[in-house]
């Protein structure tokens, strides 16, 4: 029959070559994540990133969209008519976002027209 201490110093050393092993396959890791962009076509981890970003239909952070190919849309003008239609649609009683995704402004912007509208309650 073993003795525990010899069991245990045989788990020790196993715990140590784990850590061992899991250090390689980080550094392992970080070399392959290093020139993957390379392995798949990009010049620039930035380039890869930016693709990635736009499967996931989110913004990539530091990318310039100039860069990428991309333009940026162009600023809504909200004019009169475009106010009072957003207005009507809102004392209808539709949503919010739908009310701006439909008239293409931000949701901000379609509070800032409610509150100068007084359609929007105080808060007390």
């Amino acid at each position: 029959m073993r003795m525990i201490s010899e069991t245990l110093k045989e788990i020790a050393g196993y715990e140590a070559k784990i850590a061992s092993l899991q250090k390689k396959v980080e550094s392992d890791r970080r070399k392959e994540l290093a020139s993957l962009h390379k392995k798949v076509g990009f010049d620039k981890r930035a380039d890869l990133i930016a693709c990635l970003m736009e499967l996931e239909n989110k913004k990539p952070s530091r990318v310039s969209y100039s860069k990428a190919g991309k333009t940026r849309a162009k600023r809504t003008r909200i004019t009169d008519s475009l106010r009072a239609d957003i207005i009507k649609a809102v004392k209808k009683g539709e949503k919010g976002v739908e009310v701006a995704a439909r008239f293409g402004v931000s949701i901000p912007t379609l509070h800032n027209i409610k509150k100068a509208a007084g359609l929007v309650k105080a808060r007390s």
